[in-house]
């Protein structure tokens, strides 16, 4: 009888041993799988049914040179902002497909058309001088510079070159340095 007891001890054990081994088996962090992008199939938000099914993806020529010259320029977010206007996406795949983007190979004629008309092209790299950017800005924004500068508010003068002019960062900072009021 004792030994009928003992074995049931023991086989009761190794049931709890079994469930309880399971159980922290299921608890353990797993790996992330590797994520690759995979574009899903949607309609322009904006556009009619008719429209979008006649533009395809909304991604024209002119669109697709102008994020291929925003994304050489370095301005992600306003290409995020493009590729959504114009496809209808939501925020995180066209993050996704701007992160994951190459710049356009196969009609590079018209992205030298497009950015031939934009202020700042990739392209064909202009030097900026403060002269130059100051000549081109509206009189109130060059005041508000002017009095940003004097103030030593470098960093809103920088901010606030960059919002009138789309230069990046590096070059708002040297025009801002060399200001002359």
């Amino acid at each position: 009888m004792d030994i009928v007891w003992i074995i049931g001890i023991v086989v009761g054990l190794v049931v709890v041993v079994g469930i309880l081994a399971a159980a922290l088996r299921g608890m353990r962090p797993k790996l992330p799988e590797p994520q690759v992008f995979t574009p899903s199939p949607t309609t322009a938000r904006s556009l009619p049914a008719s429209s979008a099914a006649s533009t395809a993806s909304g991604l024209t020529p002119q669109v697709v040179a102008e994020i291929d010259r925003l994304i050489g320029a370095g301005q992600k977010i306003h290409a995020i902002k493009l590729f959504r206007d114009a496809t209808g996406v939501g925020l995180k795949e066209a993050k996704d497909r701007v992160e994951h983007w190459s710049i356009s190979t196969t009609a590079p004629h018209l992205a030298a058309v497009s950015n031939a008309t934009a202020a700042y092209s990739s392209i064909t790299p202009t030097t900026h001088t403060p002269a130059s950017v100051r000549a081109s800005l509206p009189a109130p924004v060059t005041a508000e510079i002017d009095r940003l500068i004097a103030g030593g508010a470098k960093i809103n003068a920088i901010k606030v070159l960059r919002e009138q002019t789309g230069l990046g960062l590096r070059e708002s900072k040297d025009i801002v340095d060399a200001w002359r009021g």
